[in-house]
């Protein structure tokens, strides 16, 4: 049942968060606005274009400022309660420390369903519009330029290895823009990585709507399965193979981690074995991406110890305290991803390393701290 108090502390909370999301998400997007809008500009993108870009930049950022946003606010109310000696009154009432905080678990909870569903549904989308639009303005620059449509988002000496399926790509130019390259090969490697099939061809291009790759003005290499070297070639004028190996998947796997969002990571993840240490670290980050959302418990658990004991008319004591619990979170989030890395974790573990820690450390505090 929802009483006058947790009307109360939802109401003062709402505040606090409010200010606080408005204020990270001020910075952040004014950080961004320092870094590339002078570029956007430079390059002639309209301003519907650009509101577009900072619009789905909200979103894109709000899952990275959300904990953080959340925890000063659970510390600041509770600071000021404690200062106002609302807490006091409220235990003198009858009423136990769960009890009173009882709002934030509850706002805690609907946040982490919340959230869940926002990592997975709106996060990707946010992302993947901003990248189309950045992509825009840059082909729409190269155009403006008077490039040639070959010559639009020219990949130099692009590569790729599928290693589930064992096809290993490389191409010397290659163009996102147009889907077409120049001096392709394609090894075809059995089991044991041994080369059974290559393909040359002078250009190449992908066909988006068949998934299909047509190479042209080539030879195919049919190598011994014994000796594993060239036993005969086939020429030919055009050559067509249909595999899920996109020019997009060749992208992202070449693009740095911290640039992919959750549907990049699914992708790759979809065609690099569990064993394939280059991508543990993907799964690292693809696993934090789906448990971070349960930090928020941990938030309530850690907001309360701290925001009851020690001094108690001082809210800036509590906020500086959160600052050095998020550190100590980070922290945690940094060895799981080198240990899963690294492959000393396994990657599911290495990413519930710092939620676990958090954990135990905050059970331990609400036990010890918590007034009765």
């Amino acid at each position: 049942m929802v009483t006058l108090i947790d009307r109360y502390i939802f109401k003062e909370w709402c505040k606090a968060m409010g200010v606080a999301l408005m204020l990270i998400m001020g910075i952040l997007i004014l950080e961004d606005m320092y870094k590339y809008l002078k570029t956007f500009i430079e390059k002639g993108a309209s301003l519907s274009t650009l509101m577009t870009y900072y619009t789905f930049m909200i979103p894109n950022c709000f899952h990275a400022i959300l904990p953080i946003a959340f925890f000063m606010s659970v510390l600041y109310v509770l600071n000021d309660m404690q200062a106002h000696n609302e807490v006091v009154t409220l235990r003198a009432a009858g009423l136990t420390i769960f009890r009173i905080t009882l709002s934030f678990w509850c706002i805690a909870a609907l946040l982490t369903v919340c959230m869940l569903i926002f990592n997975i549904q709106i996060l990707p989308y946010a992302a993947d519009r901003i990248q189309s639009i950045v992509r825009s303005i840059d082909y729409n620059d190269q155009k403006r330029r008077h490039l040639t449509p070959n010559a639009i988002g020219m990949e130099s000496n692009l590569s790729f290895y599928n290693a589930k399926e064992h096809r290993l790509w490389f191409f010397s130019q290659f163009s996102l823009y147009t889907y077409s390259g120049t001096y392709a090969t394609v090894c075809l490697l059995d089991e044991q990585r041994k080369e059974v099939e290559r393909i040359n061809a002078r250009s190449v291009r992908f066909d988006n709507y068949r998934n299909v790759w047509i190479f042209n003005e080539g030879k195919r290499w049919i190598f011994d399965k014994n000796h594993y070297e060239p036993a005969r070639f086939i020429a030919f004028d055009e050559y067509a193979i249909r595999c899920d190996d996109t020019p997009h998947l060749m992208k992202i796997a070449n693009t740095p981690l911290k640039n992919l969002n959750m549907n990049d990571l699914k992708l790759i993840l979809k065609f690099a074995p569990l064993h394939h240490a280059c991508f543990f670290e993907h799964r690292v980050k693809y696993y934090s991406i789906l448990s971070s959302p349960l930090i928020l418990f941990m938030i309530v658990l850690l907001a309360v110890p701290f925001s009851l004991t020690g001094v108690r008319n001082n809210p800036v004591v509590g906020i500086s305290k959160a600052a050095g619990l998020f550190f100590c979170y980070y922290i945690f989030s940094s060895l799981g991803r080198t240990l899963g890395a690294q492959g000393i974790l396994n990657p599911l573990l290495a990413a519930w390393l710092p939620n676990t820690l958090m954990l135990i450390v905050g059970v331990f505090l609400y036990k010890q701290l918590a007034p009765k």
